[in-house]
């Protein structure tokens, strides 16, 4: 349940809303010290917590990502070797011997636990469970966007050659850039989706830029999508999407995405995978009056073809 659609619903579906609420911190103070409705209450928080990062999340937008069961392994794999030849016509074709590049994911671990004091569970489980969902949401969705942003921080250092530095966000550097990613051969031979990604600081002065007098707005598409609206995709630019990120904070509000950094990114330039679906589990303290609740999901990736990939850096703009 989110209590936040009750700012803008209407008398009765907010008095229904209210009566929903009350139902629920009924049912959850007359069952709290039932170990089964415990479980089963865990286990809704659990597949909310997965449905919402599953629809907020914006990895596969930016890269490859592979869903593997639990037990499985995941690896990235290029094949090179095979040749063609031209002969004369019941000629003899020349051998040619295929090699395969395999390079394994590796796997680690995301989770988070959380206690609660259970009186206030017991007379205030709805909101309780409501920030513990969006809190979920939003931890997750964060520290696997940091994730993904300090990969793509080694692969492209200060050194790369794909590391671009100006004042200000200049649309002759991004087209250039768009350029180089999108001609890059990908690992698949077949044309991929690039993305232009940053923070407002970034993504808005792009807008300004290409919306200026000289460009005329000239190759850019507002996103009218109301679901890619709600992920932060703000429009389409030379057929990328250019995605404003959200959740660049972490839990004492300090971000870990620079403000003055855009990437431009071909979604084969890295791979990401998940194993199985989100586990948790839920235990109260034999010994005192908290309740605990733990989850977790393994998750990694690898930047593969850093090539397929510019760091765009707006010296103008603090960090």
């Amino acid at each position: 349940m989110n209590l936040s659609t009750s700012l803008a619903a209407s008398a009765d579906e907010r008095k229904a809303i209210r009566a929903q609420i009350e139902a629920v911190n009924k049912s959850a103070a007359e069952n709290w010290q039932n170990p089964k409705w415990r479980a089963e209450m865990a286990q809704a928080v659990t597949e909310t917590i997965q449905r919402g990062f599953d629809h907020e999340n914006l990895l596969s937008m930016m890269t490859t990502v592979e869903n593997a069961p639990f037990d499985g392994r995941v690896f990235v794999k290029e094949v090179r070797g095979l040749r063609a030849y031209w002969v004369a016509r019941g000629g003899y074709i020349e051998a040619s011997t295929m090699r395969q590049d395999v390079m394994e994911i590796p796997r680690d671990t995301i989770g988070f636990h959380v206690m609660e004091f259970e009186d206030k569970l017991i007379t205030n489980f709805a909101e309780t469970q409501s920030t513990l969902i969006n809190l979920g949401i939003q931890r997750l969705d964060a520290e696997v966007n940091r994730s993904f942003v300090t990969l793509l921080q080694a692969a492209i250092p200060n050194t790369s050659p794909y590391y671009i530095t100006g004042s200000g966000v200049s649309l002759a550097s991004l087209n250039l850039a768009l350029r180089q990613v999108r001609d890059s051969v990908p690992l698949s031979g077949q044309p991929n989706t690039i993305t232009i990604v940053g923070r407002g600081s970034m993504t808005e002065q792009l807008i300004d830029a290409i919306m200026g007098p000289s460009s005329n707005g000239s190759g850019f598409l507002p996103q009218t999508n109301e679901q890619l609206l709600s992920q932060g995709v703000i429009g389409n630019y030379r057929g990328c999407n250019i995605i404003t990120l959200r959740n660049y904070l972490d839990d004492s509000d300090t971000s870990f995405f620079p403000a003055n950094e855009l990437y431009v990114v071909g979604n084969d330039a890295s791979k990401f995978a998940w194993w199985g679906d989100l586990m948790a589990k839920q235990f109260d303290e034999a010994d005192n009056w908290y309740w605990h609740y733990l989850a977790r999901r393994d998750f990694g990736g690898v930047v593969i073809r850093p090539d397929r990939m510019r760091r765009i850096i707006d010296t103008a703009t603090a960090p």
